[in-house]
């Protein structure tokens, strides 16, 4: 059972790279919709397996998830003309937080988790590759993925959904490759997370994405805020170099700011689907437009709304204001129980993987302030899973590998 456990769970965690190989190379019917919902259905019956057999805490964010999924069941109860939107609105939130109990209960001891992290920042490597052969090749990137000014600008994008989507993933594997750096002792482990890590940084700056860029810088600094001031003043001076010496990081975050680019968002760009968003929620602010209703790929679909470019706007609409503070007490809870676990470790060299795991989520929830991050199954599975996993350090001890 153990070795079957084990190859489920390094397909799941193969998602974007698999995913991808089998929507545009391997034309089965069904399986590259249902393949990732499988191969979870299967991981999940080995959770409760364990959950039955191996007696472990409650996660301290169950209450804060069991309301918001409480909140989810209302919907769908309240709203049962548009009951199969509901039904794919509500799959699309909450199908792959259950991977969270994925990396709680099926990481056994702490040498297989060092594995898994390996891996996953392996997976994480192959795309930063393709991402930066796109650019050396001159790989043509959509139009509607640069601004009216930046026509012609080549962005990286891998084999994942959008150049943003892939400065998402690159700001969640930086920080994870950086404390693997930190955290190998063998000289040629340390080698290949450098090579890693140059490959991811490349990727990340590649992508263009600067709500990724500024959510990334962002994570640093949160965590250095909260443990060394020398670090977070070493953050924000190397952050601000940055913008000044690398020429497409400059330009692209002058533009953000420029008048040309606030009118036309405010127009017909990101501040006005956020403002039309809140206007939506102030309609039934409790309880808002219904779920799969309004800002995302259901919403677009049942419904023909656009996207809202903010996960969190997107949230307040459909849910209001009770499922939006259910949702924001849920992954503060967790944030704030990383930190704890984070925290635990200090002294160890442990202590700098959870380190790297902890910015980089924090990255991911930053960026879903500007984009729906987690209406992308892999990076939703991702943020969820590496939850779990560092809530499951709780039960390791020092030493132990």
């Amino acid at each position: 059972m153990y070795k079957s456990k084990q190859i489920f769970m390094y397909l799941f965690l193969a998602f974007p790279l698999l995913d991808y190989m089998l929507r545009n190379y391997i034309q089965l019917p069904l399986l590259p919709s249902l393949w990732d919902e499988g191969v979870l259905v299967l991981l999940l019956l080995f959770v409760f397996y364990e959950m039955l057999n191996e007696k472990k805490e409650t996660p301290k964010f169950f209450l804060p998830l069991s309301l918001f999924v409480v909140i989810g069941l209302a919907h769908l109860i309240i709203d049962l003309s548009h009951f199969f939107a509901g039904i794919e609105g509500f799959r699309a939130v909450y199908q792959y937080i259950l991977t969270f109990f994925v990396g709680y209960y099926l990481i056994d001891e702490q040498k297989d988790a060092l594995k898994i992290l390996r891996y996953i920042l392996f997976i994480g490597t192959i795309a930063a590759v393709v991402g930066v052969a796109q650019v050396l090749l001159g790989v043509q990137t959509p139009a509607s993925w640069t601004d009216a000014s930046e026509q012609g600008m080549v962005r990286a994008f891998s084999f994942v959904v959008s150049p943003n989507v892939l400065g998402s993933y690159m700001a969640l594997m930086a920080p994870i490759a950086l404390g693997l750096i930190i955290y190998e002792e063998k000289k040629y482990w340390k080698a290949i997370w450098i090579f890693s890590m140059i490959m991811i940084m490349g990727a990340f700056i590649l992508s263009g994405s600067r709500g990724a860029w500024l959510a990334f810088f962002g994570a640093f600094a949160i965590v250095f805020m909260l443990t060394s001031v020398k670090l977070l003043i070493t953050s924000i001076t190397a952050s601000a170099i940055t913008v000044l010496l690398v020429p497409r990081i400059r330009s692209r975050i002058l533009n953000l700011f420029s008048p040309e680019y606030l009118e036309k968002s405010a127009s017909d760009g990101r501040i006005e689907r956020w403002t039309n968003a809140f206007h939506i929620m102030q309609n039934d602010p409790f309880l808002g437009l219904g779920i799969g209703h309004y800002g995302g790929a259901v919403g677009a679909r049942y419904f023909q709304t656009i996207y809202v470019d903010s996960y969190y706007f997107k949230t307040l609409a459909e849910l209001g204001l009770i499922g939006f503070g259910l949702f924001a007490w849920l992954v503060i809870t967790a944030i704030r129980e990383m930190y704890v676990i984070w925290q635990k470790w200090k002294g160890s060299s442990e202590y700098y993987l959870l380190g790297g795991l902890l910015i980089g989520l924090i990255a991911v929830l930053l960026h879903n302030a500007v984009e729906n991050i987690f209406e992308v199954p892999f990076m939703n599975s991702y943020f969820w899973f590496l939850i779990g996993y560092v809530f499951r350090f709780s039960y390791y001890k020092k030493g132990e590998e």
